[in-house]
């Protein structure tokens, strides 16, 4: 009875609570997190060359990211069997599982050879968001993943799944792509589209105005909004 709020990071997660514990709505406030639009910036695309020729990847071939830590999670599966069926894509994998060798043995077994690349934990991701051509983050659930901000923010459209907090800012041939998190096929087709030169260039521009007004200013300020309604 003494509940004032519940703070949630995204749509689905609000109307999660709603279901599972009948909150009233008057007590549930959406707030996405913010990103650091001048850290996290398309102007990193300029060490693009750079960062692919150290990793040994083909400068212009379609290079996807995928960032997170547990893998199954993730998603990581579904996203291999996905890029094994764009001949010439190349994806590079940034996070920590602890049956990582069993993702890279799938890799493997797909054919994907050094077209996939396992960079483990990195303090620094944004090299990689400068490097790469899109975000792909089939996740089985994810409340609000940072890293599709951040990639927004860099200018690279994202690829994620329908149990992502994320989807919610996402429209499909627009600022990037939503499907459901296990259906291998719709995201093959997904990814083919987000790297089509012919719309490639306006869904980075589109992701980047997507996100350009959730700064951590702004975050802050709806915050100290919430704090203030409720101290009176």
């Amino acid at each position: 009875p003494r509940l004032r709020a519940v703070v949630c990071n995204s749509r689905m997660v609000r109307d999660e609570i709603k279901r599972h514990f009948g909150l009233p709505d008057e007590k549930l406030h959406v707030i996405y997190s913010g990103v650091d639009t001048a850290v996290y910036h398309p102007d990193l695309k300029r060490e693009r060359a750079a960062v692919r020729a150290s990793l040994g990847f083909a400068p212009e071939a379609p290079l996807f990211l995928f960032v997170g830590s547990g893998f199954e999670r993730k998603g990581l599966a579904t996203a291999l069997r996905a890029l094994a069926q764009l001949p010439a894509a190349q994806l590079l994998v940034i996070g920590r599982d602890r049956r990582a060798a069993r993702y890279q043995a799938l890799a493997q077994k797909l054919g994907l050879g050094e077209r996939a690349q396992f960079l483990g934990t990195i303090d620094d991701v944004k090299p990689y968001y400068g490097a790469a051509d899109a975000l792909v983050l089939p996740t089985l659930y994810d409340p609000f993943p940072n890293v599709a901000l951040e990639a927004m923010a860099c200018g690279l459209p994202v690829v994620t799944s329908t149990t992502s907090g994320a989807a919610e800012l996402i429209a499909n041939d627009h600022n990037g792509y939503v499907c459901d998190a296990l259906d291998v096929e719709t995201l093959a087709t997904h990814l083919r589209s987000v790297v089509d030169p012919a719309r490639h260039a306006i869904l980075c521009v589109e992701a980047r105005r997507t996100v350009e007004l959730l700064t951590l200013t702004a975050a802050s300020r709806q915050w100290l909004d919430l704090y203030q309604s409720l101290a009176r």
